[in-house]
């Protein structure tokens, strides 16, 4: 039996957006079609596009996630960096309180913006910084995996509480907080405080 191909439609309002899914099922120039729709009703409308984000997050997260990745991929991507960054501060809150982390990651994971030295951006890593004080590891992780898009050696260099937080986690009570805030610090070429012998056995070990 033959796998069922994908017919695209043009994209004209928000209940033809396709899944992100979808679109990568796509041939190329369907899938450049989908995303340059998605470009063009955010121009025509992009307090529409964030009332669809908004009310659709959960019920229909990969066309949302689709949103997401259509914007990050304007080749003009500046328009929409305060729009994205706005989105990912807003999201990522929402799986903060409502312990939603695993579940919003697929979305938050399509939201990209060049400029990360605006005010926008700056509301990101402060978000991210609360994860890294969350109570469950896994939490404190996944801020961690977030945090490299949002920061570069000039962005620290201008930012000290987001320097003066990593180093702090490097006393983290979990030894892998304190292997991949290492890793991020060394990446930057921030200096800090070697981690202990046993911390560097233990990524070895656990490899």
């Amino acid at each position: 039996m033959s796998e069922k191909k994908i017919i695209y439609q043009p994209i004209h309002d928000f209940d033809q957006i396709i899944t992100l899914d979808d679109y990568y099922e796509l041939e190329h120039e369907e899938s450049e079609e989908a995303i340059k729709d998605i470009q063009k009703l955010a121009v025509k409308d992009l307090d529409g596009v964030k009332r669809f984000c908004e009310n659709q997050l959960f019920a229909q997260s990969d066309k949302v996630s689709f949103v997401y990745y259509s914007l990050s991929e304007d080749e003009d991507i500046d328009k929409w960096a305060d729009f994205l960054s706005d989105e990912f501060s807003r999201v990522y809150q929402i799986a903060l309180n409502q312990n939603k982390i695993k579940e919003l990651s697929p979305v938050l994971i399509e939201i990209l913006v060049e400029d990360i030295s605006s005010y926008n951006a700056d509301r990101v890593r402060e978000t991210l910084l609360k994860g890294l004080d969350h109570m469950d590891l896994e939490t404190r992780l996944n801020a961690l995996e977030f945090l490299p898009d949002w920061i570069d050696e000039q962005v620290l260099q201008s930012n000290p509480a987001v320097v003066s937080k990593l180093r702090q986690k490097l006393k983290d009570p979990e030894w892998k907080m304190r292997w991949e805030t290492s890793k991020i610090l060394e990446q930057n070429k921030i200096a800090f405080e070697s981690l202990s012998t046993l911390d560097k056995l233990r990524r070895f070990i656990n490899a």
